[in-house]
């Protein structure tokens, strides 16, 4: 029994960890999410007026789902200063941060997660967003600058816990606090090529937000400057969508 188990490998699926028996005994560990951060545990089917449907994470990727991807060693920030806010939204995240989540979930996942577009955050957002106010801007790059001057900030800086604000009708949480939330849309200036630009070589990426922003796609700290275009964000965070059917 012991020398036709050594012969071949075995692959033991363990609470999100596989173990793999290699021929001599040896055991190499490979950690995958746990089952308990899986995106599609806090989620909700939405339709889009295009007839796609999405499956949408109904709150943004928390500090305790984040620091789950540190501590498996996918994830280069270490939020372990905030662990006492394990239910907050996790932030100060750069575009490359977001992808070594996305790599991390998607790897031992059978649903292939992404981030939105920013026509799909846009929609998806549509009925907790404040008025759109009258535009003082003809210049359709000055947008952003229409839009902040005409409404205050309603949301302020400080973080505020996981489900604190709005819900739209499909039940996706959040989306007018104030974490700016990282699509896969770059932006690359007014002439409208923002969508047809190699990822690559993208500086910068545009945000779903309250008020329209594009942030370079290295910043964690809009504060510390970085935004391309809009008035600064609070706070870079993310969350995940995937294609239904």
């Amino acid at each position: 029994m012991t020398n036709a188990l050594s012969k071949k490998s075995l692959l033991i699926l363990l609470g999100g960890v596989a173990l793999v028996a290699l021929a001599i005994g040896a055991v190499q560990v490979m950690r995958g999410p746990d089952p308990a951060f899986a995106p599609d545990r806090l989620s909700a089917k939405v339709v889009l007026r295009s007839g796609q449907t999405l499956r949408v994470q109904t709150r943004e990727v928390t500090v305790e789902q984040w620091q789950a991807c540190h501590e498996a060693g996918h994830c280069t920030l270490d939020m372990k200063r905030k662990t006492s806010a394990a239910d907050y939204p996790a932030t100060g995240l750069s575009y490359p941060d977001a992808m070594e989540y996305l790599r991390w979930i998607n790897a031992s996942s059978d649903t292939v997660w992404r981030l939105p577009t920013a026509t799909e955050w846009t929609e998806l957002a549509e009925d907790v967003m404040p008025r759109k106010p009258d535009p003082i801007f003809t210049d359709p790059s000055l947008t952003w600058a229409s839009a902040y001057l005409t409404k205050a900030d309603t949301t302020g800086r400080a973080l505020r816990p996981s489900g604190a604000f709005s819900t739209t009708a499909a039940g996706i949480e959040d989306m007018d606090g104030n974490v700016w939330e990282w699509t896969q849309d770059c932006y690359a200036g007014a002439s409208g090529q923002g969508g047809k630009t190699d990822p690559s070589r993208c500086p910068a990426y545009v945000m779903g937000g309250e008020h329209e922003a594009v942030m370079s796609y290295l910043v964690r700290d809009p504060a510390r400057g970085g935004c391309a275009v809009g008035a600064p964000p609070a706070h870079l965070g993310m969350r995940l969508v995937s294609d239904v059917g």
